[in-house]
Formats: C-alpha cells, structure tokens, sequence
C-alpha cells in the first residue's frame, strides 16, 4: 500500500489541475467514477461528517491563535466551514434521510483519521485543514460525478466557498516569513499527511466494486489481495491527480511538496 503511494507521489509531480470552476463535469479520462459514486445517503453522509468535524476542528483552535485578527479570521472560517456542513446536511433532509443517521456509521472512521493527524499547534492543525481539507473537497467533487443532477448541484453549491484557504494562505506565509524555520517544520508535517489522507478517500469506495466483484461472493485472503491491488490500479490516474493538488497547495504557500 505504502509502496503504492510512493509510486503516485512520483507520477503526480508534474501535473497541472484545471481551476476549480472547470472540475464540476471533469473526471480523469482514464477512470470513470460514476458507478463508483456511494447513493446518496453514504456519499453526503461522509462528506457532511468530515464538514462538521473541520468546524469542530477550527473552533477548537480559536482558544490558540497567535493574534487577534488571526482569531477573527478564524472564526469567520469556521462560521463559513459550518455552513457547509449545513448546506450538505440539507441536501440529505431534501433526499428523505435524517443528517444524523446519515453520518453515524462513518464518524468512527473519520474521527479515526483525524485522531492520526492531530497538529501540535495551532500552525499544523491550520496547515492540516488547508492541505487535509482542500484535497478531500477535491475528491467529493469528483466523486459526485455519479450522483444525480441536482444532488450534485447542492455538493457543488456547498463547497464553492473558498473563506478558509484564503485566510490559511495569507497568515501561513506571514507566519513563515518571520521564522523560517517555521516553514521546515510544516513542509514535514504537510507531506506526512499526504499518506493518511489517500487512506482516507480510499475509504469512501467499495474494492469489490471496484475490482468488479460481486458483494456476496466468498473469497480467500489470496483473493482479497488480488482484489485490493485492482481496486488501487483502477484508482490510480485519480489518485495522481489528487497528489497534484496537494502539491500545488503546498506550493502556494512556499511548501515544498
């Protein structure tokens, strides 16, 4: 697996992503993702936890800003990150489902993944959202390729708004350019994420769809290997292209990926 990423890092270095406006009705061309898409109940009920977990998450790190316009800016962030999870939250509502019910069966998966990639201070958990959080709202765009138009159009609707990549990009440089060694440390921790979170969105598929295999057919351990090593090669063009992205954001704010 590990090796596997390493692989992709490697392909992803030169890639060019389109502008986020472009990305709506493009996949790769090499994987189509629409009958991989979860219904819809599984695919908003992820992305509305990992909503309001990063809300969680910023206004948990208030308490912690170095300045009090860092703390201002923040917390218009996070009022920003909430209305997110709200806007998804409702689009569940609109498709007869209860948001609650919904996000239960991934909270443990995804608080999980957050207790791996715990910052620790307030300038890893900034650089966590913006690199963690960018990168998964990437993917569950793409990933809604599958789901029906006007679902697709909330997911869409619910994750234009930019508020917190701005003030990440604007305090992270400043910060790094009154400590340089400051932006050492954070290229580290912004290139260990990258690991935990491609097993993350790996999480949001089913292998066996994937790979092409029927859910009740019984297999052997040999087998399930087999399985798992199709589903990462069918995954791989995708996935390169993610770890683009994550290098562009890196980049952005003089991080090298």
């Amino acid at each position: 697996m590990f090796e596997w990423i390493k692989r992709l890092g490697n392909k992803a270095r030169n890639l060019v992503l389109p502008e986020r406006e472009e990305r709506r009705a493009r996949n790769t061309e090499a994987i189509d993702l629409t009958p991989y898409t979860p219904e819809p109940k599984v695919f908003l009920g992820q992305l509305a936890y990992l909503e309001l977990s990063q809300f969680e998450i910023l206004t948990n790190e208030l308490k912690f800003s170095p300045t009090t316009s860092s703390k201002a800016e923040l917390s218009e962030a996070a009022a920003k990150s909430f209305q997110k999870y709200r806007a998804i939250a409702k689009a569940i509502s609109i498709q007869g489902f209860d948001a609650t019910d919904a996000m239960d069966p991934h909270t443990e998966r995804i608080e999980t993944f957050h207790s791996r990639t715990n910052g620790i201070d307030w300038f890893e958990t900034v650089v966590k959202v913006y690199l963690v959080g960018g990168l998964l709202e990437d993917f569950y765009r793409r990933l809604a390729v599958g789901l029906p138009d006007s679902v697709r159009d909330d997911v869409e609707k619910a994750l234009k708004d930019s508020t917190f990549e701005r003030f990440a990009k604007a305090c992270l440089i400043d910060a790094m350019k009154e400590n340089p060694q400051l932006a050492s440390r954070l290229a580290l921790w912004g290139r260990r994420l990258m690991g935990d979170v491609l097993l993350e969105l790996r999480a949001a598929f089913d292998n066996r769809k994937l790979a092409g295999i029927t859910k009740g057919k019984r297999l052997s351990l040999d087998d399930e290997r087999e399985v798992n090593l199709a589903a990462y090669s069918k995954l791989e063009p995708l996935i390169s292209e993610l770890i683009g992205a994550h290098s562009l954001r890196m980049d952005a704010i003089g991080l090298a990926a």
